[in-house]
């Protein structure tokens, strides 16, 4: 196991500035996701941890050593990527033992590893089976196995789970939340998808254009996002983010620091009847689209403030044209010129006003 570190790390393909001086630290143990939209940098990130990339500027340090120089086979790290890269002439066995085979460990010891990481990923049925006898979650557990076969410090994890189809991938996700806290081992995980995100990583880097948007929780990056980036990419659907003028008739003028408001789908009630509530802005809308997903209803409709999306979880209002949005102020995001969240106490003091002029 091992600590991760990250100094002022860029990168530059040409005139283009990929990473942009990210500086981060991935504990020891942990299991870190790496987000954000295609072309956000995060790829280019894991291949210069692993060395399959040189940083144009920066340091990478994996535990107590600075690995810069060092080549991609004596960093002791263990990649999975998304197509598995398995050899299709070898048997499961073969595939996950041919590492150990190059480095010279004696068939005996051999034999007891591969059994034991067998067990653990669930292929103990299938080590003389060749990879297209297998599914496509049987492929990637063999991948999770040759790299386990190496015992490295760290486990690093190039979107693994995209080839699979959804239920798969559920599957898969709780796998390997599994398989992490059996090996204790730092796990360092790409992906664009931010449920997989938000499901399995115990620290979640939000990333945009090279620049490490939010570092946080799960909990902590949906509930306090630091800026519009975090606060509209994380969560589905995510959160509605209107110009702070669009409340001006409900609240005024809240602060001179506050440009933009939010709120999260899911706090925002909604029903046919017009209820007065204190410390709520209720708004007569317009029904645009409703999604009855079974547990939840999603709901897109347009009022004085803008087309929104509502989260709710009673019965589905069907064949109506017209609803009430209800809001409690408490439930709402400030967010100034930059889209950079407002300190707690410059919010305290905002809500506290808009508080005092409703209800």
């Amino acid at each position: 196991m091992a600590e991760i570190r990250l100094e002022n790390i860029s990168k530059v393909f040409g005139e283009n500035l990929v990473v942009d001086d990210v500086s981060l630290t991935i504990q020891d143990g942990a299991f870190a996701v790496l987000v954000g939209p295609s072309g956000c940098g995060k790829s280019t990130i894991l291949r210069m941890l692993a060395g399959l990339e040189q940083q144009t500027s920066g340091n990478v340090w994996i535990g107590d050593k600075m690995v810069n120089d060092i080549p991609p086979s004596k960093r002791d790290i263990a990649m999975v990527f998304q197509n598995y890269a398995l050899y299709p002439t070898m048997t499961v066995k073969g595939n996950i033992e041919f590492g150990l085979m190059n480095r010279k460990v004696p068939k005996k010891e051999r034999q007891r590893i591969v059994e034991e990481i067998a067990a653990i990923v669930g292929l103990t049925d299938h080590l003389n089976k060749k990879p297209d006898k297998l599914s496509g979650g049987q492929r990637q557990r063999v991948a999770l196995a040759r790299a386990m076969v190496k015992k490295p410090k760290v486990f690093i994890f190039d979107e693994p789970l995209s080839n699979l189809d959804a239920k798969l991938r559920t599957q898969m996700r709780t796998e390997l939340i599994e398989l992490h806290k059996k090996l204790g081992t730092t796990f360092v995980y790409v992906t664009h998808d931010q449920v997989e995100a938000m499901s399995m990583g115990d620290e979640i880097i939000i990333l945009n254009q090279g620049v490490v948007q939010q570092k946080d929780t799960p909990s902590n990056v949906y509930g306090n996002p630091r800026n519009t980036f975090a606060a509209e990419f994380i969560g589905q659907p995510p959160m509605n983010v209107f110009k702070q003028s669009a409340f001006d008739e409900m609240l005024g003028a809240v602060s001179d620091d506050v440009r933009f408001i939010g709120f999260r789908p899911e706090h925002a009630g909604i029903s046919v009847t017009a209820d007065s509530l204190p410390h709520t802005i209720v708004l007569e809308s317009e029904i645009l689209t409703v999604e009855p997903l079974g547990a939840e209803t999603i709901y897109k409709v347009k009022n004085d403030i803008g087309t929104m999306n509502v989260r709710s979880f009673d019965a589905p209002l069907l064949n109506q044209n017209r609803c009430f949005i209800s809001i409690r102020l408490e439930k709402l995001y400030f967010f100034d010129g930059r889209g950079t969240a407002v300190m707690a106490m410059e919010i305290s003091r905002t809500k506290e006003a808009a508080l005092n002029g409703i209800g």
